[in-house]
């Protein structure tokens, strides 16, 4: 992968240290920063509304970045949430972040690889954010994700896919030359799903609406929190500029997919 950024998280306390410490920091400040998928805040609220989260029930985050989405999880829910990233810098900068937003209680990060995860507590729910790209096979990657499931498990999917088989001009947010890009169509990435172990409940082109969220985002006029997360990464600017030309181009796709945990 080509998440090699350093330092995220020191940047990410010291943007942190200039809000005054008597200010609860939420996602006004940081909506751009932690949310780093097409759709922001208002794509997680999509995939809350499908699980239907209950006291009691635990989450896992699959790919959990700077922790954005389970952090909105555990505000907009009962739930508790486990977020694991490959990334060591991202976990350290989601760990900073939950402390100062005041949710180290109910979510934690780890350093870890859904491949490697151990089935010592199954979890109720699990959703994966912009994540898939980077997997080349994608059946076992998400047989990993089902076998961390309850067997009444649920899973909500916001992906990014090929629409047609074209490739997006480089670079991406996941990728800077495309070497370690494995993007399928909508169709080869519900499969893949479906054959890792989940059953089918939605399966939705999102990429209307996405392409709506982006030109209000992105529009001149529209407010800034102070610092995003392009410009913590390579290439930032240039990678959202090519990731929304895509969208807008039909080149890309998102989908939103809710799936239960299939009967063995």
């Amino acid at each position: 992968m080509t998440y090699t950024e350093r330092n995220v998280a020191g940047q990410v306390a010291t943007t942190l240290d200039a809000i005054d410490a008597g200010t609860p920091v939420t996602t006004e400040h940081t909506g751009l920063l932690d949310q780093y998928h097409a759709g922001g805040v208002g794509a997680v609220d999509k995939l809350i509304t499908w699980l239907a989260l209950s006291p009691g029930d635990t989450v896992i985050d699959v790919g959990s970045g700077f922790g954005g989405p389970a952090r909105r999880i555990a505000e907009q829910t009962p739930a508790t949430v486990v977020g694991i990233d490959i990334t060591p810098a991202y976990v350290d900068a989601a760990k900073t972040l939950t402390t100062r937003m005041g949710f180290a209680d109910r979510v934690e990060f780890r350093h870890a690889d859904i491949m490697d995860m151990p089935v010592d507590q199954p979890y109720d729910a699990a959703v994966t954010m912009h994540v898939q790209m980077n997997v080349e096979d994608k059946p076992a990657w998400f047989a990993a994700i089902a076998a961390v499931l309850a067997p009444t498990g649920r899973l909500a999917v916001w992906e990014v896919c090929t629409t047609d088989g074209r490739q997006p001009p480089w670079p991406m947010p996941w990728s800077l030359d495309g070497s370690d890009s494995f993007l399928c169509t909508p169709a080869d990435l519900k499969q893949a799903i479906t054959s890792g172990g989940f059953d089918v409940v939605e399966w939705e082109d999102e990429t209307a609406w996405v392409n709506a969220w982006s030109a209000a985002t992105l529009d001149d006029d529209a407010p800034r929190p102070g610092l995003i997360l392009p410009m913590l990464l390579d290439d930032g600017l240039t990678r959202v500029v090519n990731f929304a030309d895509a969208l807008r181009d039909g080149t890309l796709t998102v989908m939103r997919g809710a799936f239960t945990k299939a009967a063995p």
